[in-house]
């Protein structure tokens, strides 16, 4: 069977979703860091943001996870596996767990009590003005 695996897809892929992760790819070290993230060589790493080659199936799932995507969506942007598996989890909904102030504190390096406690504020603040938009603006939950 042939290798239908394509670096230049999956390079593409992992620098379009790296800023949102927090990576800049062309910045000193931060390939590196990816890879730390994602506990995988940092050649690897190197090798696929560069276009040289697309690594094993098991380094691209570590990666997308240390990017924040889903693993899939790695897998078959690189070629690793066929568009049909995203087709079939679209068409499968599988419950995950919410995303917590916390986890989004974590991903944005919120690292002081400082800056935690300001994404906790500003979600629960999120909340409450959605939660008051779906009734309509009625209510406003008070503090």
């Amino acid at each position: 069977m042939a290798d239908d695996r394509d670096p230049a897809a999956a390079a593409a892929y992992v620098r379009q979703w790296a800023p949102a992760a927090g990576y800049d790819l062309d910045a000193f070290g931060e390939s590196a860091r990816l890879a730390d993230a994602a506990g995988v060589p940092r050649s690897t790493v190197s090798r696929l943001v560069n276009a040289v080659r697309v690594p094993d199936a098991p380094s691209l799932f570590l990666i997308a996870e240390a990017l924040g995507r889903p693993p899939l969506e790695l897998l078959v942007a690189s070629g690793t596996i066929p568009n049909r598996f995203l087709d079939q989890q679209a068409r499968t909904r599988v419950a995950s767990r919410p995303v917590t102030a916390d986890d989004l504190a974590d991903q944005w390096g919120a690292n002081t009590p400082e800056e935690r406690a300001a994404v906790r504020d500003a979600v629960e603040s999120a909340r409450r003005l959605f939660q008051s938009s779906r009734r309509g603006g009625a209510q406003e939950t008070g503090s």
